[in-house]
């Protein structure tokens, strides 16, 4: 199955999110056998991977249009996940806050992905 058919099967952000909601709020407030909690434990988990792998997504294609308009063209990339750099070269400290450089205080910019 080719990537972008995967990606089709996947639930959209917004309904990963909601769906994650439902799971914390029952695991919270519900009575659920062990077997019931590590399989509601085990869909949360996979949903909040391709909550991830979707904010990675967005946060590439932003990076790509600012730095097309930073250039001079604010054009639209066609993006390719799979084509998209590593997410371990951001500047983001480990709490997922912007962080500033020796480059970006010196210019007085602030860095937001």
């Amino acid at each position: 199955m080719n990537e972008a058919k995967k990606q089709q099967d996947l639930p959209s952000f917004e309904t990963a999110m909601e769906r994650l909601e439902d799971i914390v709020s029952s695991m919270e407030g519900e009575r659920m056998s062990l077997e019931d909690m590590v399989a509601s434990y085990e869909e949360g988990v996979k949903l909040l991977r391709i909550c991830r792998q979707r904010i990675d997504t967005a946060k590439q294609r932003v990076e790509l249009i600012t730095a097309d308009l930073e250039g001079g063209k604010a054009t639209l990339s066609s993006f390719e996940p799979s084509a998209a750099p590593a997410a371990d070269t951001d500047d983001s400290d480990s709490k997922g806050k912007a962080r500033r450089t020796k480059t970006d205080s010196q210019n007085d910019d602030i860095r937001l992905f």
